[in-house]
Order: structure tokens, then sequence, then C-alpha cells
């Protein structure tokens, strides 16, 4: 049957229809699916990212939410590196509708707001642990500076646990009634409470159960002994977070409080400005560096008596130089006359009493920075509020260089030559040696005179020779260094019981009153520049001279490069240490040595005499020269200490055996072996 026009036009359409709505629906369905699967796929490899760096949990209550928390969050709330939340009882309202409140259930406005802060810290454990690294319990009355706030939360590790704030004991009246332990404290609600991303996950599941077990009325008391109690960690004990986190209590009819980055104490109420200040707070710091070599490390002094120097691994610590000590009292006297300068008119007076401990270093374009930390006498003189108090304050001080100075080296020569006969570098030098056994070291020492003797100059040697079992090996030793032409001469001590003191004392006695002498010992080894150096650092009358010797460490200890070295005289760190504690090798005229008072000859065995040596050269009219010299090695050898010598000895035999054992690298590398 035939099928008109009309109707075949229809079918065909309703096919092309289909077939073009199906492949439709098959396109769009199959660029989906790639992007849901994209998705997906993201979803699992993508982290969850994070919103901020911290969290801040205000608490607040219904009467201050329109006053108080609104003037938080349109003012320091806007510049802060994270989020801020208010958090209010279950049924506080406002006027303010874009202020971000979160109405904790069950919770009210009463005071104590134990249960509201726990609820708190609670919540955002449950809702934001995930995203912040670090979080805020504070109150409505705080002022935080973001941007300073952010300097120091990026320079800590958020994985370990921190707890971070003002450290509290408890006031006058409720000190020992805290339930506290002789080394706990607690986090001063507030200054505000700064706790890790791992303190908080720590203490979220033992919040309930803390609240449940009170011993005080006060809610950061007890926050501060749940943290202790189930995250291990108390609060900040250093004197600086007194700065950083600042209780206000000068504001009048008001509590505020400031987390605060800056010596200078400037705060102004919130409620006076909505816009933030850009005036710039004093400084020490003038330059940004780019890596930490350009950082000037800042040296160290104990009660202003001991300095540690931190830019080197093997620096000592020494006594405050003469110089550093004056600058200092100048500028503890001029700082107490500023103080002090309008005394009469504020009926109140500060007296310096001590010095704690204190920072110093040398910024080259600007002058010497001090930090500063006194005990200070506050008086009061006025009546009826007569009162003395020790208080204990920081001070940040400059102090700039003076105007630039030139003194030609030839006139500082020639007045430290005048009224001297200065022979220079023709004087001939008397070297002095204590002997007794050690005789294949002897034969060492010897070898490397011969070897240098005839470059070095006009030298003799005077020996101290004390009877051993080795003695008639010595005897040939320098038999043998005679007959090279090296002038010897020994000095016979026999059975007598052994003193450097003494036997140095006893070589002075064969050289002439105008004769430059040079004290060693026989582990030395020592070049030709040495030795022309030691006659241009000691001058008759003027100048004497006590080299810092490179002390090689034990070789057991040394890298693979030392060992294969030839000879020894390479300062590798690994290598040796310049030996800035000893003064076993002096250089000084004879006339010089008299006129100080020479060795104690009362000092038996081995030490102390050289320290007694120096200490009378530090007193006398004398110049004192100490450098490095790269020029004397002291070999290596095993040092004994018996228990037979007197204690001040032996400890300074023990402490000078640990430090040639072997070196921090050593150390390190034994160390990482365990860890």
């Amino acid at each position: 049957m035939p099928v008109s026009r009309p109707v075949f036009l229809t079918l065909l359409g309703t096919l092309l229809g289909l077939s073009l709505t199906y492949c439709v629906s098959s396109v769009a369905r199959l660029q989906k699916q790639p992007s849901s699967s994209s998705s997906e796929c993201s979803q699992l490899v993508e982290p969850r990212q994070r919103t901020g760096l911290i969290l801040m949990g205000i608490m607040t209550a219904a009467k201050y939410v329109d006053t108080r928390a609104y003037n938080v969050w349109k003012t320091w709330a806007k510049h802060v590196p994270g989020k801020v939340l208010f958090f209010v009882a279950e049924n506080t309202e406002t006027i303010h509708p874009d202020l971000p409140l979160i109405r904790l259930k069950g919770v009210d406005d009463t005071y104590p707001p134990q249960k509201k802060s726990f609820a708190m810290v609670k919540w955002m454990a449950e809702n934001y642990l995930d995203e912040f690294d670090w979080f805020l319990r504070a109150d409505d009355d705080l002022y935080v500076r973001g941007e300073e706030l952010e300097k120091f939360l990026r320079s800590l590790d958020s994985s370990r646990a921190h707890a971070i704030g003002q450290a509290g004991l408890g006031n006058s009246a409720e000190y020992g009634l805290l339930a506290l332990g002789s080394t706990d404290n607690y986090c001063m609600g507030g200054p505000g409470v700064v706790m890790s991303k791992e303190t908080l996950r720590l203490l979220s599941p033992h919040l309930e159960s803390c609240l449940q077990h009170l011993l005080t009325t006060h809610e950061d008391v007890e926050l501060g002994r749940c943290i202790r109690r189930h995250v291990g960690v108390a609060c900040t004990w250093n004197y600086e977070m007194q700065k950083l986190f600042h209780n206000n209590q000068t504001a009048a009819k008001a509590s505020l409080f400031f987390i605060y980055f800056s010596t200078a104490l400037r705060a102004h109420r919130v409620a006076l400005r909505t816009e933030r200040s850009d005036v710039q707070q004093p400084t020490l710091v003038r330059i940004m560096p780019n890596s930490s070599r350009d950082l000037t490390p800042w040296d160290y002094i104990n009660n202003n008596k001991i300095l540690f120097c931190a830019d080197r691994v093997n620096c000592p610590r020494h006594t405050v130089d003469l110089s550093i000590r004056t600058e200092m009292g100048d500028i503890v006297t001029q700082l107490f006359e500023e103080f002090n300068s309008n005394a009469r008119q504020r009926g109140r007076v500060l007296q310096f009493q001590s010095l704690q401990y204190g920072y110093m270093r040398v910024e080259p374009r600007y002058g010497v920075d001090y930090v500063l930390d006194m005990i200070l006498w506050f008086k009061k003189f006025r009546p009826p509020h007569r009162t003395t108090l020790s208080v204990r304050r920081h001070a940040y001080v400059q102090q700039v260089f003076a105007p630039l100075q030139a003194l030609s080296e030839r006139n500082m020569r020639s007045n430290l030559r005048r009224g001297s006969n200065f022979t220079g570098e023709n004087a001939h030098l008397h070297m002095i040696l204590p002997l007794k056994g050690r005789a294949e070291i002897f034969a060492r020492f010897a070898g490397h005179l011969k070897n240098i003797c005839a470059r070095a100059g006009d030298i003799s040697l005077v020996v101290v020779l004390y009877a051993s079992e080795d003695e008639r090996a010595n005897r040939a030793t320098i038999e043998e260094l005679r007959q090279s032409f090296v002038r010897v001469e020994v000095i016979e001590m026999d059975d007598a019981p052994f003193s450097r003191g003494v036997a140095l004392m006893k070589g002075a006695e064969r050289v002439s009153a105008d004769g430059l002498m040079f004290f060693t010992d026989v582990d030395m080894l020592f070049t030709c520049d040495a030795l022309h150096r030691i006659r241009l650092n000691t001058i008759l009358n003027a100048q004497v001279y006590f080299p810092i010797v490179f002390s090689e460490f034990s070789p057991e200890s040394w890298s693979e490069n030392d060992r294969l070295l030839a000879d020894a005289f390479h300062y590798g760190r690994r290598r040796g240490y310049f030996r800035h504690f000893g003064y076993g090798l002096a250089a000084l005229y004879k006339a010089d040595l008299i006129a100080i008072g020479g060795f104690d000859t009362k000092i038996e065995g081995w030490g102390l005499e050289d320290v007694d040596l120096f200490e009378k050269a530090v007193k006398a009219r004398l110049r004192i020269i100490r450098s490095p010299e790269p020029g004397l090695v002291h070999i290596y050898h095993p040092i004994h200490c018996p228990e037979t010598m007197p204690q001040a000895q032996r400890h300074m035999c023990h402490g000078s055996k640990a430090a040639s054992l072997a070196s921090i690298d050593a150390l390190v590398d034994q160390i990482s072996h365990y860890t």
C-alpha cells in the first residue's frame, strides 16, 4: 500500500528529531563525564586549602557585643592574617548583622566564663582544626597588631605543641592558692592565649573532662592546667613575652590588653580611631637580611663578667674587655641621667642596681647595639606613697661611632719603643725547653729544629733536663743537635720533682738581662715565620708576646683528607683549633720577666704557672700582644691527669684534655650514628 507524501515526511522528521536528540544528549554526557572524573581526582590529590594563618576566637557578652566586639570588628580585625569570630551566649542578639557571631548552645553569660571559654575552644577544634595553623583565645578588650603577630607566628613551627602568652602564677593574694605545681604556670587570659594546631588537636578530646574537674574559678588557670596535663607544655616562660603579650594596667576604667611587638609601650584605646596609624616604631633592625649569612651575630654578656661570642663554633668565652665594661658603664650613667631628668617633678627616682645579662653586636655602618636586662630601684619619695621597689627592665641602646681618627703606625711603634733598646729581627732568640723523658717526642722536636735553624737566624736552645728513664736517649739527641751547629746548653735538674715554673726560671738564669727568651714545649713545631714574628712582637720594656698556638685534635677524629696531608701546618676545623685558653708559650726579655716577678716556683707539676705569669704581665705596665700564630703547632699527645695533682691543676688538666679530644664536627658524626 503506497504511503502518502505527508505521512512519509512526518515519519522522516520524527526519526531525524529522535536521532539528533540522542546525539546531543550523548555528547553532553561525554563532556560532563571527564569533568566529573577530573573533579573527583582533584579532590583525592589536592589537600584541603587553608583559609588563613590564625583563627581568632573572641569571647564577649551581650552587654559588650555592640560596643567592644563591634569596635574590634571594624578596626584591627580587618587586618588579621586569618579569620576572627565572636563567641557569645546562646540567646545573644546584635544590631550589627555583619558581625560574625557564633552562638554557643547551652552557654550563658555567667561569670567567670569557664564554660564559655572551654566551649569556644572545643568549637574551634571541631570546625576549623585543619584549616588554620594557629588559634587564639582572646577577650573583647584585646588589641592585636596583625602584621607583627604574623611575623612572629611564621617564625614558629605549628606542627609542634605550643602554648604562647604571658605566663602567670596568680596575683599576690592568690599566689600559692591556685593548685599549681612548682614548675607550673598558665597563660593569662587577658593578653590572649595562642595555641598551635598540634596543641589544639591534643587538647580538644579532654576539654569536657577538664571542665568537670575544675579546681579554681579562673578559666585561664583551668585552661592552662588542662594544656599542661594533656598536651605536656606550659605557657612560655621567657621574659620577652611580657612585652609581646602586654597587660596594660595603666588604662583608666578599662582593662585593655595588647599583643604588642615593640620596646616602647605606646597604646591607644580602640575607640579613638577606626584607621590604623602608619607611624613606625623605633627599631634596631635597619637591614632586612636575605640569608642567615647577612645576620650580624649578638654576643652574650653574662652578669657583666663573661662574654660568649656566637659567630664561630670554637669561639671562647672570656672576661668582658675593659673597653666594653667602660662603655657599658657610660651607657648606664647616661640612661639614668635621662630617666631622672624630671625626677623632682614626678616625685620618683630610678637607681641602677645590677645588670642581669645583655647582648651586644657591632653594626659596621651604624655603631654598637646593646640589649641590657637591668635590675633597678624604683623609689617614690612623696608622701603618702613613699615606697622602694626592685624592678626589672630592658634597655635597647645604640652607641653611635665617633668621628674617624687616624694614628700612623710609625708613630705608634716609635712610642712603644721609646726608652727601649730594640734590636728587631736581629735579636738573638733563646728557646727555653723543660724536658723530662719523652725521648721520641724530643727527637722529633730536635729534627725539626735542625731543619729550620739555618734559615731562622740566630737561635740557641736551653734544655732544662730532668732525670728519667729516657735520659740517655735525650742526651744522644742533644749531641746530634750540637753537631749540626745548633747551640745547645743543658741545665741539669737531676732527680728534682718536675716543675715547669722552676725549670723556666732556671733556664732564664742563663740568659743575659737584655736577652730575648721564648718559653716553649717539646710538643711544639714551628716555622721560620713564627720565629720572625716572635722577634718583631717582643719589645724590651714595652711589649710581651703570648701567641695563640694551633693545637691538634686526636688523629682518630681527623677527616680522610687531613690524614693524607704530609706536614702539620694545616688548619682545618676537623684537624685542630687555636687554643685561646692556653698561655704556656710566651716571648719576652729577661729584664721584663724579672720586672713582673717571674714564674711562681711554688707550683709543682703541670699547669697554672703560665696563667700566673700572664696575670702578672697584665698588671704590669707592659703591652700584651696576643694573636693566633699559624706558625706554631702543638702536636697531639694523650694527656694524663693524676689524681695526686692539686684540685685547681687537675681541673685545668681535665678541661684541656676534653677540649683536645675531637672537634665539634667529629662529635656530631658520633651522635648521628645513634639518631
